[in-house]
């Protein structure tokens, strides 16, 4: 009897741990396909957010990045965290090319910046939910990419600046190299989205 007892109690750790990773996109996630000089690419209509994220909390887990419309994003993530998210959802960071070419030359929405569009030069304490700006979009259907949360890319540079921006600032060509981005300390203007290979398996809400 006891060591019937022992062998209950040693697998309860194994069951719980499994259920902390019991995480998944569902069917509203949307990626867009971008043609591209370089090589056709999908990229996320929305900032990453967690799997349980809503409007009024950004959830809770530290793998899987999805991206859901009216969700709060997923921000105060690390350089690595956000890449291992991304590959964890069978994606991997955007290159820098590759977030511009989504983006396009000046702004998501045209080549003039008009006040307004997205969520940036705001007085805000905190980023706005994902997808809210109607017009701050590409004619793709590409969110938020100016403004509202500055993006991770590959190689540690961070696009299209923050709420707190100054407009120009949140223009396509806007980035900043952070040169230390393995010990650099985010905050909550700070935020990702995914990328994947055209030549991958169209994921799931793809256009």
């Amino acid at each position: 009897m006891k060591k019937i007892i022992v062998f209950i109690f040693c697998l309860i750790p194994l069951v719980c741990t499994a259920c902390l990773f019991d995480e998944a996109c569902d069917v509203e996630a949307k990626s867009v396909l971008v043609p591209s000089a370089t090589g056709d690419f999908y990229i996320d209509a929305y900032e990453a957010s967690r799997a349980n994220a809503t409007e009024l909390t950004a959830g809770t887990g530290t793998s899987l990045a999805c991206n859901y419309k009216n969700t709060v994003p997923w921000t105060n993530v690390t350089y690595e965290d956000a890449r291992n998210a991304c590959l964890d959802a069978g994606k991997r960071l955007c290159t820098r090319s590759e977030w511009q070419a989504a983006c396009g030359a000046y702004f998501p929405y045209g080549e003039q910046y008009v006040p307004g569009t997205c969520h940036i030069a705001t007085d805000d304490l905190e980023p706005d939910i994902t997808g809210r700006s109607a017009g701050c979009k590409t004619s793709s259907g590409i969110y938020d990419l100016s403004g509202n949360v500055a993006e991770w890319v590959e190689g540690g540079y961070l696009m299209g600046g923050t709420y707190t921006s100054n407009g120009p600032d949140g223009a396509c060509s806007s980035v900043k190299q952070v040169h230390d981005y393995l010990s650099f300390v985010p905050d909550i203007s700070v935020g990702f989205r995914c990328c994947s290979d055209a030549s991958d398996l169209s994921p799931a809400g793809s256009d």
